[in-house]
């Protein structure tokens, strides 16, 4: 009987941490016109914030996501965090204020994405599927499009 509870409680905590690990669209509504992804570009932006948004239970793949864009922010693009042009946020949407700023992104799952001119007029663009396929098994290109995507926004 302990046998098979225990089996039976192994088995949900691995599906629960693979449903937090989901690659979901941040935007639930694809004819919202300010939800753009991976494949569109953003420009003219004053101001770029990225936003890594995840839950209690974080994956392997979750954390890089988060290690991986952390180290871009702090080699790749320091100047523009600096000169606060570009900023990384990190987001429990398991928490009361996570919860908030994951509904107005409608983001529901872990997800990263790129948000232009924060609070006026922005433009979002959801980078979770290609986060989700590269951090982990090729951090190098990670990088290199995030960084490519963030700076053309900011052109």
């Amino acid at each position: 009987m302990k046998k098979t509870l225990l089996m039976f409680m192994l088995g949900f905590s691995m599906m629960a941490t693979a449903q937090s690990c989901s690659n979901k669209p941040c935007c639930a509504n694809k004819n919202n016109a300010t939800c753009q992804n991976a494949a569109t570009s953003i420009s003219n932006a004053e101001q770029v914030e990225v936003i890594y948004f995840h839950g209690k239970q974080r994956c392997p793949t979750c954390l890089a996501i988060e290690s991986e864009t952390k180290a871009l922010m702090e080699e790749d693009l320091a100047k523009q965090v600096e000169a606060n042009i570009v900023k990384m946020r990190v987001v429990d949407f398991s928490t009361d204020e996570g919860k908030e700023i994951a509904k107005k992104y409608k983001v529901s799952f872990s997800s990263l994405i790129l948000v232009a001119n924060p609070g006026k007029n922005e433009t979002v663009e959801n980078l979770t599927n290609f986060a989700f396929a590269n951090a982990r098994s090729n951090a190098t290109e990670f990088k290199k499009v995030i960084r490519d995507k963030v700076l053309a926004a900011i052109k």
